[in-house]
């Protein structure tokens, strides 16, 4: 027959674990946990997991690799919280924030959630198949690409050269091939000229004969 739920409250210590809670498959009578919060990563763990590391811990549950063993409890969830001054000073994302567990000789990213948040902290919940050695990540915000789409200069109408403003200003070319008509002017009467020259002799002549 499963034990009873156990939860652990830790929102007191001085730590990043809040709180944590599973079902036991067993009834192993008082269980006891302890929560190590370690300046770098455990001597259990050769390799550092991907992303920035908020804080490395161990989390140890029950005796004799109780807690370690996936067979023994269901359902354990982790409780963290993460300084939202930290996210400001390494520019992380905060949708990037999760639980990472060492087990296996790797490291694996636990499914994560944020719970709440308050002036100081985020809180977040992540789901864990055992306890084991953790670290808390986060993953620098991409920063966005300053080149920008240049809209189109236009090309097409410099190109075609058939604009609507081009088609009115058409019409005043043919306005220039008026020209020949008004340099016509004065020979616009055949034969004009010839005729008021000798008109203008006649009348001189006719003047001396008087």
């Amino acid at each position: 027959k499963s034990g009873s739920p156990v939860k652990f409250d830790l929102a007191k210590n001085a730590t990043s674990i809040v709180y944590l809670n599973f079902d036991s498959k067993k009834t192993v009578g008082k269980t006891t946990t302890i929560v190590e919060m370690l300046k770098n990563k455990s001597t259990l763990t050769p390799d550092a997991p991907a992303g920035e590391v908020y804080n490395y811990m161990n989390i140890w549950v029950g005796n004799g690799g109780y807690g370690s063993d996936e067979d023994n409890l269901e359902n354990a969830v982790i409780c963290f919280k993460v300084e939202k001054s930290w996210l400001q000073e390494k520019g992380i994302d905060q949708s990037s924030i999760s639980l990472n567990r060492y087990n296996d000789k790797k490291w694996s990213e636990l499914p994560t959630t944020l719970l709440r948040e308050d002036n100081k902290y985020l809180y977040f919940t992540a789901e864990t198949p055992g306890f084991s050695p953790f670290a808390i990540t986060g993953n620098v915000a991409a920063k966005e690409s300053g080149t920008e789409i240049q809209p189109e200069t236009g090309g097409s109408k410099e190109n075609t050269g058939s604009t609507p403003e081009d088609l009115e200003q058409q019409p005043g070319k043919e306005d220039n091939t008026s020209t020949p008509e008004k340099e016509s002017n004065g020979t616009g009467i055949p034969g004009f000229e010839m005729i008021y020259g000798i008109a203008g002799l006649l009348t001189v002549f006719l003047h001396k004969r008087k």
